[in-house]
């Protein structure tokens, strides 16, 4: 048996150094801010960025003792990096995105001075490409080119954000390999010569990487491509998967806490892809496209052996991370990936010379409109919570196992696509199959309840602390619904209609009904019900009542109630108590299987004397993190003292009722 060489030892030793040296680091970073955890303290925290709008107010990026973190704040006050800022502010610590702790404050914000800091400058360069960016371009156009220089992707619309998910193309405004990758190529192009590039590349790659705010995935790119271009000035050779290894450790040591985000799962898992696959598909793909042009050949071959083999381990992280994985990535990839050499460089370029914008812009233009048109086929994208289409993934990993071990593909390749046929009739008829289905969606602290009958569909509600739009939509979308029949509005509450604007530009919705209230928003056009009104909806009646009970618009909410086969299913809105006692006494109903308990659960609704003439089967409580106290003790005790069942979309997710 051969011994190791000294030089192997060395580099296991090395190896276990690095992990050693990543777990020291994993329990030392946070340890400065530890004593301030979950308290208020006044302190002096240092700006690292520039101020954006948050959920409830404005954010801006600090630090503390050297640990970064991010602020929440509420007022107009807008801050740069390098501001020193005094006061009374409320420590948590927690990993998320690059930071390890959030401050949060209710009391005034002192900016007592401001420091300059070399490390702050790559942010400072980085908003000024944003704004150069929004000077010279608009709307997705503006929102996309950014995303694909700086990975900032907050000014994405949601229609974006969803067709580049369902197109698989999500990657391409996420900084990463791809980028750097493009960036240090055209140098190498421009200047002919890869030793003289080293010089040039080299300094250019660090400082995109810094602009870019040093992503996991960035800095891997970053790290191999250095490697590659040291190795032939060493004299060494360059080993992919060596490399890979390398900066992985090194990003260890850097950020430990890295190795949870996604970017970083997505980014190493995807290049482990390409590093053990793509050179030897690409030559059997070449093969197989021989009778084409031998350009044509080589770039269909490229296309393919690339977007595969990076699918082979970011599968399951992308499928864990977002719900679901396209299945039109390879085709995506095929028809605009090149596309993106020329929208990055191009749009790079037309910061410094603007003549260029036009041609930039049409090409961003043509990727747009190209996934658009993409998003819209149904049953595109592998939800998690697809059984079936779930099963296909799983069972197309076990034939590339096959594959990989006998080198044969015929046959593996047509039981894969076998597969997903059935997989795909299994799934629509698995949709189809049942009489009813209502869905209460997950959607934090608020509501959204899909109703589904005979090949038509209605939602009531569309509100959250989440992005309730977005949850709609993609729930929808895995179903193959391309339409809503009817959107049912029981107020105008934010939490009850925020999420309709992105649920309108994701699926087209027929028409709207909601309560004649003086708050109905602008943009929202609604036909008001002011008497009780049936339709159907497939093989279901569904009831909208008004209340005329007097009081504020939560008192004045629309009730549905959906009935099938003497199966009936009620919501109410935010009605309180007075309301509810109205509600039985005007509408004479006397049963309902299930409710959704009014106002979230809260104490001034779901009264005993409603429950007691409704005797329902099981209530269903849409809430989420608040600070409402919902759902009410006081509600489950008396759900729980009528052995009524209860259902919370903030512990269970999505609740599903079938008929």
């Amino acid at each position: 048996m051969r011994k190791p060489s000294l030089q192997q030892l060395g580099i296991v030793i090395l190896i276990f150094l690095m992990i050693g040296l990543a777990l020291w680091r994993y329990n030392s970073i946070p340890k400065p801010i530890l004593p301030y955890d979950g308290r208020t303290h006044e302190l002096t925290l240092e700006t690292t960025g520039f101020s954006s709008e948050a959920p409830h107010g404005k954010q801006v990026s600090v630090s503390l003792h050297g640990v970064r973190g991010v602020l929440y704040y509420a007022g107009q006050q807008d801050f740069e990096p390098g501001e020193l800022l005094a006061g009374a502010f409320r420590i948590t610590v927690e990993y998320r995105s690059g930071n390890h702790f959030k401050a949060t404050t209710s009391f005034e914000i002192i900016q007592e001075g401001s420091v300059s800091r070399l490390k702050n400058k790559p942010v400072v360069w980085a908003n000024a490409i944003k704004t150069r960016i929004a000077n010279l371009y608009s709307g997705d156009t503006a929102a996309l080119l950014t995303g694909i220089l700086t990975g900032d992707r907050r000014g994405f619309s949601d229609p974006l954000t969803e067709d580049l998910f369902s197109t698989g193309m999500t990657h391409v405004a996420a900084v990463s390999g791809l980028h750097v990758s493009i960036l240090a190529g055209f140098i190498t192009l421009v200047i002919r010569s890869r030793r003289r590039s080293f010089f040039i590349s080299l300094p250019l790659v660090f400082l995109y990487v810094a602009i870019t705010g040093f992503t996991p995935s960035a800095v891997r790119a970053g790290i191999m491509i250095a490697l590659f271009t040291v190795a032939p000035l060493l004299g060494r050779e360059y080993q992919s998967l060596r490399a890979l290894t390398t900066a992985f450790l090194i990003l260890l040591v850097i950020n430990p806490y890295a190795v949870f985000e996604p970017a970083l799962q997505l980014s190493f898992s995807a290049t482990l892809g390409l590093v053990l696959f793509a050179s030897k598909w690409q030559t059997a793909f070449h093969k197989r496209f021989s009778a084409l042009p031998k350009r044509v050949a080589r770039f269909i071959a490229s296309s393919l052996a690339a977007t595969f083999a990076a699918l082979v381990f970011s599968l399951p992280f992308a499928a864990y991370w977002f719900g679901g994985v396209s299945l039109l990535a390879p085709l995506s990839n095929l028809l605009l990936l090149w596309l993106i050499n020329i929208i990055f460089i191009g749009g790079a370029l037309s910061l410094m010379i603007p003549f260029l914008a036009p041609a930039a812009g049409i090409a961003v233009w043509s990727f747009r409109a190209v996934i658009g048109l993409l998003g819209k086929l149904p049953y595109t994208v592998l939800y998690t919570e697809q059984p079936y289409l779930l099963a296909w993934l799983l069972y197309a990993y076990v034939l590339f196992v096959i594959l990989v071990l006998t080198k044969r593909w015929k046959a593996p390749a047509l039981c894969a696509l076998s597969g997903l046929i059935i997989c795909l009739s299994l799934t629509v008829w698995h949709n189809g199959r049942f009489s009813l289905e209502i869905a209460v969606l997950d959607v934090g602290q608020g509501q959204c309840v899909v109703v589904r009958s005979g090949g038509q569909t209605a939602v009531i509600d569309c509100g959250g602390s989440g992005n309730a739009g977005r949850v709609a939509g993609r729930f929808l979308q895995s179903r193959g619904v391309r339409k809503i029949d009817h959107l049912l509005l029981t107020h105008y509450d934010a939490d009850h209609i925020n999420g309709v604007p992105t649920l309108s530009e994701t699926i087209r919705i027929d028409r709207t009904l909601g309560p004649d209230l003086e708050a109905i928003p602008d943009e929202l056009s609604v036909q008001t019900v002011t008497e009780v009104l049936t339709f159907t909806v497939g093989q279901a009646e569904l009831m909208v009542i008004p209340s005329l009970w007097y009081g504020d618009d939560n008192a004045r909410c629309l009730s549905f109630l959906v009935t099938l086969d003497g199966y009936s299913f009620l919501v109410t809105g935010d009605l309180g108590h007075p309301s509810e006692r109205w509600f039985l006494r005007w509408s004479g109903l006397s049963a309902a299987d299930v409710i959704i308990a009014g106002h979230h659960g809260s104490a001034g609704s779901t009264s005993a004397e409603w429950l007691d003439a409704l005797n329902p089967q099981a209530a269903v409580i849409s809430s989420g993190v608040n600070s409402f106290g919902h759902p009410s003790p006081d509600t489950l005790g008396r759900l729980l003292e009528r052995d009524i069942a209860v259902y919370r979309t903030d512990r269970r997710g999505h609740v599903i009722i079938r008929r």
